[in-house]
């Protein structure tokens, strides 16, 4: 049976045993990540805790309402068993009522076959590690090669940086064109990202050109066989001398011939995408769930 949760009556043990034996096990749902990016989730959880779904909650004004956190790509149901597609539903069907906005995104093992569910279809790609790295790299467009010639040629060179570092070059190339990302919620990445530091669950790139400046910078998840792209960008020169490309390649390189997934955390951007396809990384879809039990006239203000 499905029981709804409220945060306080979380195991956050056995929650996390759950997420560790799951096979869709991802960073996202271990109650430390969640308990940074949405402090006081609710949960539902199949007896006793043979899967879990988070809960992620908030309320605005009188309105209880669910949505993705900021930082968050997927969550949904995670299980030590597989997961079919009437588990799934009854997962949903148990969301309580009295979350009367629903928008989340599931896992991509979490396929919503069902017509009559409001989904929507979203894009990652992934790049498979177990090959050895000049196969993966015969993998490479044109133009993911031609960077990294240029990048040779510039002589640039890959560094460890702080978590700080790597948010404010974030913020000073990337916040303008982030919408709705606020002060607060950088705040949040902060203290995130140091959590993920002291569990050993992150690294924190740069790539420096001769004359010491930073052209690139860049934070990555780690979980059990999965690196994920949490979040990095480049500068104007950056981009000219191809540091992105070279950031990705160099971690590409060290983690090749391991049996690991390269999650490069997919983008709806077509530039973004096109970048992420640039390595030969392969699609795999998710779905973003959104349902809305609001009074008829708040509808006409959330569609």
């Amino acid at each position: 049976m499905i029981h709804y949760l409220n945060h306080t009556e979380i195991d956050q043990h056995k929650w996390d045993l759950c997420l560790e034996q799951s096979s869709n096990s991802l960073i996202y749902g271990y109650s430390w990540y969640l308990n940074e990016v949405t402090p006081n989730w609710d949960a539902l959880v199949l007896d006793d805790y043979l899967a879990v779904m988070p809960l992620t909650g908030h309320r605005k004004y009188f309105i209880k309402y669910l949505s993705q956190p900021f930082f968050t790509q997927q969550l949904g149901v995670f299980s030590k068993n597989s997961i079919t597609q009437d588990l799934l539903l009854e997962f949903i069907n148990a969301i309580p009522s009295k979350f009367l906005f629903i928008e989340i995104q599931l896992n991509e093992q979490n396929q919503v076959l069902d017509e009559k569910f409001n989904i929507k279809k979203r894009r990652n790609y992934v790049l498979d590690l177990s090959k050895n790295y000049d196969k993966i790299k015969k993998g490479y467009n044109s133009q993911a090669k031609r960077n990294l010639k240029i990048a040779a040629k510039s002589g640039l060179e890959l560094r460890t940086i702080s978590v700080q570092e790597v948010i404010l070059f974030y913020k000073l190339h990337k916040a303008v064109s982030t919408k709705g990302v606020k002060e607060k919620d950088y705040q949040m990445l902060h203290r995130l990202m140091d959590k993920a530091l002291e569990n050993r669950k992150i690294l924190t790139k740069g790539v420096y050109a001769k004359s010491g400046e930073l052209l690139a910078a860049g934070a990555f998840l780690l979980n059990q066989n999965r690196i994920i792209f949490l979040l990095g960008n480049g500068s104007e020169l950056g981009r000219e001398l191809g540091a992105m490309t070279y950031l990705m390649d160099c971690l590409i390189f060290q983690f090749s011939n391991h049996k690991m997934i390269f999650d490069f955390e997919g983008s709806e951007i077509e530039g973004i995408a096109r970048f992420f396809k640039s390595f030969g990384s392969e699609r795999r879809n998710y779905y973003r769930y959104k349902r809305n039990r609001l009074p008829w006239i708040l509808r006409l203000f959330k569609s």
